[in-house]
């Protein structure tokens, strides 16, 4: 599970990435914010699931 959630952590960062880069308005930096805030929550749920013990 641990590589499923890192992907999808490492896809909301890209997602922030863009959202920054590609966007003129000042709401690219709250989209950008919530995609980090996502992308941080699943990479905690990458690491709690990461253990030998947590396997589904």
């Amino acid at each position: 599970m641990f590589r499923y959630y890192l992907g999808i952590s490492i896809m909301c960062a890209v997602f922030a990435l863009f959202s920054l880069l590609l966007a003129h308005a000042e709401s690219a930096a709250a989209l950008a914010t919530i995609f980090v805030g996502i992308a941080g929550a699943f990479l905690a749920i990458a690491f709690i699931t990461s253990g030998p013990e947590s396997r589904w």
